[in-house]
């Protein structure tokens, strides 16, 4: 069967994923369309074809496939649309901006017997992937402590202002909440304590710092911003067994163990896991095509993005009450 591609939305992420969604064997970019006719053009002269409005887009026979990469405000209305026209749905993250949105969007795809896949590609990031690994070998021992810091120069690296995603906590922070559920367990995150900051002329959250407790025994601490420099590690890992750290100052990682009486000194190397050859949105388009050619299974579940938008939300509450909010019930 294969991908037919049409995308929603031209800007940097939708011309994004045309590049990697033509790497993949079976996906075939046909056209855009973006409200912006300079983006629609950009579109055309991308080798694809330009769409006019929406609805000659999603009225397409050719397409069988619509990537909804507008801004998220919008991708309830637009997931439905597509939904209605027959399509499966590609939804860029954060697919909506409240876990009520996202059951309108599950609802619609449902009710068309098609595929709804978010893309929640960053479980493919090479530093999370040598985490994830590093965990699975058990050297770590008991782990108490995982601590994130993703710290950013802004627009340097492409970061939106946040006027029209909700904020650092809906643009980056579910990636990493994605992340950290998916690697520990979501039952194991039982509340979370938040606090916000709007430093920048947006009016939305450009810092966030989270502190999850575990049922477990432990805690997940995150930290976002979007003006700083990454200057500490971006990952830190304790254990009772090791110590680890990777990513911004720390490099490629670094193992430390902790055994009483001996000099730990700087501690094993850490080598990085790669990347997918072809990056993780070609492996996301790969996986939807295997969905829809009924030979795979969908990575990322439309329960699993429910999850993280529930703590997501549990986190606004909590930074909007200065209290530790239960993600129990």
């Amino acid at each position: 069967m294969g991908i037919t591609l049409g995308i929603v939305g031209y800007g940097s992420t939708g011309e994004l994923h045309h590049k990697q969604a033509e790497k993949v064997e079976g996906v075939t970019v046909i056209g855009a369309y973006d409200i912006d006719p300079a983006r629609q053009d950009a579109a055309k002269a991308n080798g694809i074809r330009r769409f006019g409005s929406l609805k000659a887009l999603l009225g397409c026979r050719e397409i069988n496939t619509v990537l909804i990469s507008a801004p998220v405000s919008r991708h309830k209305e637009l997931c439905a649309a597509a939904a209605r026209a027959g399509k499966h749905v590609a939804c860029a993250a954060p697919a909506a901006l409240s876990a009520w949105d996202l059951d309108r969007i599950i609802a619609a795809v449902g009710r068309s017997d098609r595929v709804l896949a978010v893309c929640q590609s960053h479980r493919l990031d090479g530093d999370f992937c040598t985490v994830k690994k590093l965990l699975n070998t058990g050297r770590m021992g008991k782990v108490y402590s995982i601590q994130v810091r993703l710290h950013s120069c802004g627009d340097k690296y492409g970061w939106p202002d946040g006027s029209e995603d909700g904020g650092i906590l809906f643009s980056w922070g579910i990636h990493v909440i994605d992340q950290l559920m998916w690697l520990l367990g979501y039952d194991d995150f039982t509340g979370v304590f938040c606090r916000t900051c709007s430093m920048g002329p947006a009016g939305t959250d450009d810092y966030c710092f989270l502190s999850f407790n575990l049922e477990s025994g432990g805690v997940v601490q995150i930290e976002l911003d979007r003006r700083s420099p990454q200057v500490s590690p971006r990952w830190t890992v304790l254990g009772n067994k090791a110590a680890a750290f990777l990513g911004g100052t720390a490099g490629e990682g670094r193992v430390i163990p902790l055994e009483p009486g001996t000099e730990t000194g700087e501690g094993e190397l850490l080598p990085p896991e790669p990347e997918e050859t072809a990056g993780p949105l070609a492996a996301y388009y790969g996986n939807l095509r295997d969905v829809m050619d009924l030979s795979g299974r969908l990575s990322v579940q439309p329960w699993q993005v429910r999850r993280v938008l529930k703590a997501v939300e549990a986190a606004l509450q909590s930074a909007e009450t200065g209290k530790l909010v239960s993600l129990k019930g």
